[in-house]
């Protein structure tokens, strides 16, 4: 079977994931694009205002996406397009996040895709160290881009797929994932999954001091292994942040919550110490020095934070519930803290060798296929997405109260430090001119002695007849005292 697929691109008025304000869609059939699409978009309720940073890139305005279809209509069109396709964006993490999270906000749910992100496939086909869209385009030849144009960036976005392929000498995906390099693009287990570009420390939030500190994740050092379904990972840690929480890139001796995305850590037979790098570095610091460490599934965070009410977590409960006979996650002893039982979904399934793998965990919009009332769910869903907003706001209000009194007090400290400053310099200065008064002293006095010098000598020569010389040196004394008498006086001005 040949390469098919549909390439997606998303552009967002905002900082903002869910607001998604156009799409372009490229799809491509054994190895040749075949159909593309395109539109405006407006975004959910409540995610409609345009950043200028935004507006630079792509150039959308709130003008122009009046009449655009809305995001539940767009979705719908989208879901028709890419049908049962492999979604292909470049870092599609990104696009990803649009998508979940625009349909949450939106309360429609048309499912997921199966997503490959082109620039992870560059990253480890080429070797590049800039994968932007722009360096990957360049360095395959592709020409033509119009980038942060979402029909031209999904079009290039399809392109270097293919070019990609190409160069490997491969027609599908299965042997594309055998001669991609692992932990890249493909897992292991052939299906596609997206990363995200590597957080750096100085990205990280602080800790919001002001948030209650009863909640669960306030003053917890808190790390993160894998992706989230509805979040950016830097997004996760700044909604944590605002609870208090101390975000953290890696697994430490200060860490007190590890949160695993892409598997179900409370799912049977679950084994921390095979996990990632992060969790096996979690597992050493449980068992060898016997640090606490909640080891908190996805499902989990997004109801610490808000993203899932109480009703929905208690329906996960009553319809995750194990059996009696199920096997122990783990033989690593945890702390008396809540935890979820794994979905049914998260059964074992055999793959390749003798390892198990699990699906993902339960998803917020399959929750409301339990027990309890859909309306009700929908209601308290919207309370607790009100109540995120009102949190977020505060977080960015304390943020802007903390950066203006900073600016006070530097402001209230200026005077002060132009009077020090002041201080100092008519310090020096005074410290100069008592310098310059002592050495005009001492030239003055030398001067003085060499006049009573001439004056002596004048003397003695006129005694002896020599009547020019005498006068010579009178004169040359008078001279001498006039000097020093006019550096004395220059040395009492020296004020």
């Amino acid at each position: 079977m040949g390469m098919n697929f549909t390439a997606i691109d998303f552009e967002t008025a905002n900082g903002k994931r869910a607001s998604v304000c156009a799409v372009g869609l490229v799809k491509v059939r054994n190895g040749e694009i075949v159909d593309r699409d395109s539109w405006l978009i407006t975004p959910p309720p409540g995610f409609t205002t345009f950043a200028e940073h935004n507006v630079k890139k792509h150039g959308i305005t709130e003008a122009d996406i009046v009449g655009a279809p809305s995001w539940a209509e767009s979705a719908r069109r989208i879901r028709e397009f890419v049908a049962e396709d492999v979604a292909v964006a470049h870092y599609a993490a990104f696009d990803k996040s649009v998508w979940h999270q625009a349909c949450e906000w939106s309360g429609v749910d048309f499912g997921d895709f199966d997503w490959v992100c082109s620039r992870d496939l560059a990253k480890a086909h080429l070797g590049l160290d800039d994968c932007t869209l722009p360096s990957v385009a360049d360095t395959l030849g592709i020409t033509g881009l119009d980038h942060h144009n979402a029909a031209s960036d999904a079009s290039v976005c399809a392109q270097i797929i293919l070019a990609i392929a190409d160069r490997a000498g491969v027609s599908s995906w299965t042997d594309l994932h055998t001669v991609t390099p692992q932990k890249t693009a493909l897992s292991r287990s052939g299906r596609p999954y997206a990363s995200e570009p590597s957080i750096k420390k100085g990205d990280l939030p602080e800790p919001n001091l002001d948030a209650d500190p009863d909640h669960e994740l306030y003053g917890q050092g808190l790390t993160i292994t894998g992706g989230f379904q509805l979040l950016g990972r830097l997004e996760a840690f700044n909604l944590a942040a605002s609870f208090g929480a101390i975000a953290q890139l890696g697994t430490t001796r200060k860490t007190s919550i590890l949160v695993v995305c892409d598997e179900n850590p409370h799912a049977p037979g679950f084994d921390l110490s095979k996990g990632t790098t992060k969790s096996k570095k979690a597992h050493e610091y449980m068992t060898d020095k016997g640090q606490q460490i909640r080891i908190m599934s996805e499902t989990e965070f997004y109801a610490a934070v808000g993203m899932a009410p109480a009703s929905m977590v208690q329906a996960i409960r009553r319809h995750t519930e194990p059996e009696p006979h199920s096997t122990p996650q783990s033989s690593i002893p945890q702390p008396e803290l809540a935890v979820l039982p794994a979905s049914p979904a998260g059964a074992p399934t055999e793959v390749a060798g003798d390892e198990l793998e699990y699906s993902e965990p339960v998803r917020l919009n399959e929750l409301a296929d339990s027990s309890t009332d859909r309306s009700e769910v929908e209601r308290v869903q919207a309370e607790k997405r009100a109540e995120i907003e009102v949190k977020r706001a505060e977080a960015a209000l304390l943020r802007e109260q903390r950066l203006h009194a900073k600016a006070e007090a530097k402001a209230a400290a200026a005077p002060a430090k132009q009077e020090r400053r002041a201080a100092q310099a008519k310090s020096a200065l005074n410290a100069g001119k008592t310098t310059a008064k002592v050495v005009l002293k001492i030239v003055a006095w030398a001067v003085i002695v060499f006049g009573v010098l001439f004056v002596i000598a004048g003397i003695s020569l006129w005694s002896d007849g020599d009547a020019a010389g005498g006068i010579g040196g009178l004169i040359m004394g008078l001279i001498a005292g006039t000097i020093a008498y006019f550096i004395l006086r220059a040395g009492r001005n020296a004020r």
